[in-house]
């Protein structure tokens, strides 16, 4: 909390929403009655949604072509007051973009955002209210090479496997160089990729939580052959990703990597890391916690200002 305003980070992502204590499917679908198990259910301007469930394996480029990422926004601001132990706040909210779209998306995704300043709405049959403050659109990334990551001085790479692409940026001394690249084969391509191996080499499909267990731990419990024929894949999968660094031209064995997104777990676990000079934030809240405490560095700067200007 900064002068009686909490301060919330949502990172609003393909596969999953994240704030600073939680992640949730980013899926939702209306409902036609209230039913009487109100476990993940959002109730907004007299309509009813259910929260969660199944994503479809793909990229949404633009969040803001319908309500959905609002309603699952209000559902993220209700999780984190509910952790807060709150019902009625002042909201200052930070997020973030990739890379890729931050400079032609964040005006349209800050507007998206801040259309309703009084927010009353129930969850969970809980009624919250939300007076929205301030929206701050960030770089994904950028807000966690600044404010989580201690050492950021001299240069770095940061590798961020998210769930529809794979963005590769630049930092000097914390901040982007202005070099970008991007490739499809993020999170969302390798479960894809995965399965459709499993298919030609075993014959059969395995649900994607199968693969997604092995992404993120590095093991399931299951029979040897699904077991060495995933590794198999994952490896593979880490190489391809290497191999996207390389072919924009940084050397493996001297850049300074940051993994960071949901698929920088496979290349901690699966990838070539030896001798490598590398580091992985595998902690899914990251970009949250990260908008978070970018928020709150802008507060303290202007409060440092206006302290300024009247002493």
């Amino acid at each position: 909390m900064l002068n009686n305003t909490e301060i919330i980070g949502i990172d609003h992502g393909n596969r999953n929403m994240k704030t600073a204590s939680s992640v949730f499917s980013a899926a939702i679908q209306p409902l036609q009655t209230r039913p009487d198990n109100l476990e993940n259910i959002l109730e907004y301007q007299n309509k009813i949604y259910y929260v969660g469930g199944q994503v479809p394996v793909m990229e949404r480029v633009d969040k803001t072509d319908n309500d959905d990422y609002y309603l699952l926004t209000l559902a993220a601001l209700a999780k984190e007051l509910k952790f807060r132990k709150l019902t009625s706040s002042k909201v200052m909210l930070g997020t973030a973009l990739p890379p890729r779209r931050f400079q032609q998306q964040k005006d349209g995704f800050k507007k998206y955002l801040s259309k309703t300043k009084e927010l009353h709405f129930k969850f969970e049959g809980i009624h919250y209210h939300v007076t929205l403050e301030n929206v701050y659109v960030f770089m994904q990334g950028h807000v966690v090479i600044h404010t989580l990551i201690k050492d950021n001085s001299g240069f770095c790479l940061l590798i961020d496997i998210g769930g529809g692409t794979v963005d590769l940026v630049g930092f000097v001394d914390g901040m982007p160089d202005g070099n970008y690249a991007i490739s499809d084969k993020a999170a969302l391509y390798c479960i894809n990729r995965v399965n459709e191996e499993m298919v030609a080499r075993l014959g059969t499909s395995v649900p994607p939580f199968f693969i997604e267990s092995f992404m993120r731990y590095g093991d399931y419990e299951c029979p040897d052959k699904y077991r060495i024929e995933i590794t198999k894949c994952l490896r593979e999968y880490s190489s391809e990703i290497y191999d996207i660094i390389q072919s924009n031209n940084y050397n493996l064995d001297l850049t300074n990597m940051v993994f960071m997104g949901g698929g920088a777990s496979i290349i901690q676990h699966f990838g070539n890391n030896k001798d490598r000079n590398v580091k992985f934030v595998t902690d899914v809240c990251a970009n949250a916690k990260g908008c978070e405490e970018a928020v709150k560095s802008i507060m303290r700067a202007r409060r440092k200002i206006q302290n300024e200007r009247t002493a």
